[in-house]
């Protein structure tokens, strides 16, 4: 395994250290290996540029060299994952981006939207190691550019909903920031449903659930405390876990 370009402490909470490297195919994927190395918890692994990106459901998670694209490696010391933590770091990070960008906002239960298009998103994985459990937090953001679309949803930059261009180093800092207040909030076990109907863009609006291939229209109503969303359809009111569906508008 190929060493970094360039290793920075940062010292804070859950994220101890940045080890920068030019290239790499996914930041989440050269995670396991780097852990199986010996590599230390609450070191964050920054590419440059990212060639093969991975996102939620398998999906594919375009970027160039003008993204900004991490993945945080965390060694839990009591063998548990914090409750929704992937809901959690996304509040995190939106209250911390708000300082340049008030409209940005997340949707459940792991993407950044400004307006009707996505900025980012969230993936997290696990893995266990010589009886340990790591989580690997991928973090991706459209900094400079808009990386081609496709037929996903559609996408927008920092820079195209601020007419200004942005240091990632400087985004990178304020994402980590909210990675850290993402974490103190999982741990507290607070009840994710209030902010979520602050910082969210989804509640009481229609969306379209997607689950095994299927998809069907519902209301959003709310985030349960334990994270689950609870929709209204024509089946009634019910509550759906991140891990069950994708969620579209």
């Amino acid at each position: 395994m190929s060493g970094p370009v360039k290793s920075v402490q940062w010292g804070k909470e859950i994220v101890r250290s940045i080890e920068i490297y030019p290239i790499l195919g996914s930041t989440n994927h050269f995670a396991r290996p780097f852990i199986k190395s010996g590599g230390a918890s609450g070191t964050v692994l920054w590419a440059l540029d990212q060639t093969d990106g991975v996102g939620r459901l398998g999906r594919s998670w375009d970027a160039d060299a003008s993204s900004l694209t991490f993945s945080l490696v965390w060694r839990s010391p009591n063998k548990m994952i914090p409750q929704n933590l992937t809901l959690a770091v996304g509040l995190g990070l939106v209250q911390s981006l708000e300082a340049i960008l008030p409209t940005v906002k997340i949707k459940w239960p792991n993407d950044l939207w400004i307006g009707e298009q996505k900025l980012g998103g969230i993936l997290t994985d696990t893995m266990r190691d010589q009886g340990q459990l790591w989580v690997i937090l991928g973090v991706g953001l459209n900094i400079n550019a808009t990386p081609p679309q496709g037929d996903r949803s559609p996408r927008i930059s920092l820079q195209e909903a601020t007419g200004c261009s942005w240091s990632r180093l400087g985004i990178l800092d304020l994402a980590l920031s909210g990675v850290e207040r993402g974490f103190a909030l999982a741990q507290s076990r607070a009840d994710l449903g209030n902010l979520f109907r602050k910082h969210g863009n989804f509640l009481d609006r229609e969306i379209t659930v997607v689950h095994g291939g299927q998809s069907f229209h519902a209301l959003a109503r709310d985030v349960l405390p334990d994270g689950r969303l609870l929709i209204e359809d024509a089946c009634g009111v019910r509550a759906l876990l991140p891990e069950e569906i994708s969620v579209r508008f």
